[in-house]
């Protein structure tokens, strides 16, 4: 984002956070052309480090270390789920 010209935000959620950008109570800016040149900035920064992707793979690690330390729980939210799931196919079969 240096090279584009905006120093000002170490990362991602600090622009988002910037109070210049005036978000109403829906979330919504005014769509400044200086918040859109800062967004081109950030998307271009993104694709360049890969951002999306090393941030797909540290949650992905993370998930498969969860998994492996309480494979038990896993397992029987899994089953709770099928046996969901099951009672509803079935209550389906009956109504027609």
């Amino acid at each position: 984002m240096a090279e584009q010209g905006f120093t000002r935000y170490p990362d991602p959620v600090a622009a988002y956070t910037d109070t210049a950008w005036k978000r109403d109570s829906d979330g919504n800016t005014r769509h400044t052309q200086r918040e859109r040149a800062t967004a081109v900035a950030d998307v271009i920064c993104k694709r360049r480090h890969h951002t999306a992707e090393l941030w797909h793979a540290a949650r992905a690690q993370k998930q498969a270390v969860d998994i492996t330390r309480h494979r038990d729980r896993y397992a029987a939210g899994l089953q709770a789920l099928r046996t969901y799931r099951a009672t509803i196919a079935e209550v389906l079969r009956k109504l027609g």
